[in-house]
């Protein structure tokens, strides 16, 4: 007797999920690339992204102009391009209007922005304690590396700060958005903002969205690979 031939539909498929890729533009070659290269090791592992990171070494508008080359360039979708850069006030280099200019020419071109004000420090200080008061970037070092925070004096290129805090990651999360909730704004729909209303958050102080591609990122190089 003859075996029966198996329908199609009995036939096992093996799917694997897409690699996701991201392009991640730094405006320091320490800190914010070390901070991120943890995520970029997790998802090579998980083989579930490929995270590119680029330290620019530049300021804001300069790090959102080598974004768009990049992208431009490339095959990156319009939630895998961002830039990262702080608000860092320095009259000599009219950094006011670079930094709204850099703000604009990100959301004309559908870059995703990572912007901490006054630096990326209180990105690390939120995963403490929800911190409100308008301060500078030397005091922010000064209160990381108190006794109830990371109980060592802080370095910027440190190489494990993700390591040091991931355990407190939700605490961040939770806190970056209180703080653009406190200046009334809804941030469920910070994609939906004006160009005005979003550079006005950007030029809070304290504030940070960091916080937007640290979730994005989590959703993708955690995500179960299909087999």
């Amino acid at each position: 007797m003859s075996k029966k031939k198996p329908k199609p539909f009995e036939r096992k498929t093996n799917y694997k999920s897409v690699r996701k890729t991201f392009l991640i533009v730094c405006e320091g070659i320490e800190t914010e690339p070390n901070y991120f290269a943890a995520f970029q090791k997790i998802g090579r592992d998980n083989k579930t992204a490929t995270i590119q990171i680029i330290p620019a070494s530049a300021v804001g508008i300069t790090v959102v102009k080598k974004a768009k080359k990049l992208k431009d360039d490339s095959a990156y979708g319009e939630d895998e391009v961002w830039c990262v850069f702080d608000r860092d006030a320095k009259k000599e280099n009219n950094n006011q209007q670079n930094f709204n200019e850099a703000i604009r020419l990100a959301r004309e071109n559908k870059v995703n922005l990572a912007i901490s004000n006054d630096a990326f420090e209180l990105w690390y200080l939120l995963h403490y304690e929800y911190y409100v008061s308008e301060t500078h970037r030397s005091n922010l070092k000064e209160m990381l590396s108190s006794k109830t925070r990371l109980g060592e004096k802080y370095e910027k290129n440190c190489e494990d700060m993700y390591e040091k805090l991931k355990d407190k990651q939700a605490n961040a999360i939770k806190y970056a958005r209180n703080l653009l909730s406190s200046y009334g704004i809804d941030t469920d729909k910070l994609d939906n903002l004006t160009l005005e209303e979003i550079t006005r958050i950007h030029n809070q102080n304290p504030s940070t969205t960091v916080y937007r591609l640290v979730e994005k990122l989590n959703e993708v190089i955690f995500a179960p690979q299909q087999e």
